[in-house]
């Protein structure tokens, strides 16, 4: 199994390498998206399969994440072009959208709820999850304000996220 603390470090690496690829040589072209998109695909992938192994439930945040990354690297492989176009018009959105959906799901469908954490004390992980949501929405809402600029609408709320997700984590297992 992965050691917690090793994880922690390279959860975002699909999301990271993904970028890190597509701006490599500056501005990426539309044949660089497709490529990034199709890298950050199977690096999302070969992420789900290693986290389905794992003990705990798998983060949302990252499934979020690896979702956007997963259906951009289909849309390339079955040349769906309207897609990459919406993804285009959103930009850095898309991948607080995919990270609501995800959220919204786990949230009601699931005891665990948006913060991935397995306790008695199911209420508080609804409320929890709420507040992770409203700051997902604030997170969208921040994407579409700054769009285009990578580290107002994508790395900051991003880690922001990260940070809230961890501190509401780590507030429920001190109430066990």
């Amino acid at each position: 199994m992965v050691k917690s603390w090793l994880f922690a470090l390279i959860q975002f690496l699909p999301l990271s390498s993904f970028a890190s690829f597509a701006f490599w040589n500056g501005v990426p072209t539309n044949e660089r998206w497709i490529q990034a998109f199709e890298f950050g695909a199977l690096a999302g992938v070969i992420q789900l399969i290693i986290i389905y192994f794992q003990p705990n439930p798998v983060n949302r945040l990252i499934l979020g994440a690896n979702l956007y990354l997963i259906v951009g690297g289909v849309a390339a492989f079955l040349h769906q072009w309207w897609l990459f176009k919406l993804y285009g018009s959103l930009q850095e959105s898309a991948i607080f959208i995919f990270i609501l959906g995800v959220g919204l799901v786990a949230t009601f469908a699931t005891a665990a709820g948006f913060l991935s954490v397995k306790t008695s004390a199911g209420h508080k992980v609804k409320n929890y999850s709420y507040c992770l949501l409203v700051a997902t929405v604030m997170a969208l809402s921040c994407s579409l304000i700054f769009q285009g600029d990578r580290t107002w609408s994508v790395i900051v709320p991003i880690i922001v996220l990260a940070l809230l997700q961890r501190f509401f984590s780590y507030k429920l297992r001190q109430a066990i």
